[in-house]
């Protein structure tokens, strides 16, 4: 069996404002503009996710409305869940390998640097960016997973692509 990991990186949060923490920082005019320009990319593709799971933080919460509202999914239907907020990549991962097996495509939106290694324990790369960031803000992986969720390592997936805003015109 195939499935499809999708790992999105929030878009560009706003430091400019009031927010009383970390978890509470909205997206900036660039990350509504570039999560809007993602999701129109991605509903474009030819695998498309059919789930959307993400982290509650205001500036997921903020992306994850912006691609479900483009891939004509709910926002009741996203599946938010805090263990992701703030998680290295092992416990990514744990959240991974509970995703139920029917569901053959995923879109996991997060934060780095805990997506930066995750993608990179997953699919074995070494190389990052000039900035050291492969996961840029709004920045989309595709990851095709070969066997189950349950069973998910780096034995079994391969990057498909990885995708960020500025690569798109």
């Amino acid at each position: 069996m195939t499935h499809f990991l999708f790992l999105l990186r929030h878009a560009k949060s706003d430091w400019q404002t009031d927010a009383a923490s970390d978890f509470e920082r909205p997206l900036s005019e660039r990350g509504l503009r570039d999560a809007q320009k993602m999701a129109h990319w991605l509903i474009q593709q030819s695998k498309m996710p059919a789930t959307i799971v993400s982290s509650p933080a205001l500036r997921a919460y903020q992306t994850a409305l912006v691609f479900a509202h483009a891939m004509k999914i709910q926002p009741g239907d996203i599946s938010f869940d805090k263990r992701i907020y703030e998680a290295s990549p092992h416990h990514v991962l744990e959240i991974i390998r509970c995703f139920p097996e029917t569901g053959k495509s995923v879109l996991l939106i997060g934060h780095n640097p805990g997506f930066d290694s995750l993608l990179q324990m997953l699919c074995k790369m070494t190389e990052s960016r000039a900035d050291g960031k492969l996961m840029t803000t709004a920045a989309i992986a595709r990851i095709r997973v070969t066997g189950s969720w349950r069973g998910i390592s780096d034995n079994c997936c391969v990057l498909d692509g990885l995708t960020r805003p500025k690569d798109l015109h």
